[in-house]
């Protein structure tokens, strides 16, 4: 079920993917968990998007179109879980290095984390 709509679009490439795979890690999120894979697909979609403001709501509804047995609430509560349960001591030695700012555990909020993100890739194209 999930892995079907997780797969990475036409739209992004590979090496993007990737980035956003190894910032989340980085960040301390187990790169296992759905929430992870769901947050990953969240990024996407923003980078993808020509919307300087994104409703996040917005996004939860289409990744819940490709993924089947989903819905929005489930995948903002999955990505939540997955932010929620990362390792803090990761993302406090990296998130410097990352964001280019001090760390604050205000960032790490669904729709901060997946902006601050989308920004960050967006600024390495």
């Amino acid at each position: 079920m999930i892995k079907n709509c997780i797969q990475t679009n036409n739209l992004i490439s590979s090496k993007n993917t990737i980035l956003i795979f190894n910032i989340l890690r980085n960040l301390g999120l187990t790169p296992t968990l759905k929430g992870t894979k769901l947050l990953n697909k969240a990024i996407q979609i923003v980078i993808n998007s020509d919307n300087e403001f994104i409703v996040i709501e917005d996004v939860y509804n289409q990744i819940a179109l490709n993924c089947i047995g989903f819905n929005s609430v489930q995948i903002r509560n999955a990505i939540k879980y997955a932010i929620d349960n990362r390792d803090e001591q990761k993302s406090i030695v990296n998130f410097e290095k990352i964001f280019g700012y001090k760390y604050d555990r205000y960032y790490f909020t669904n729709k901060i984390i997946i902006e601050e993100i989308a920004r960050v890739i967006r600024h390495k194209r």
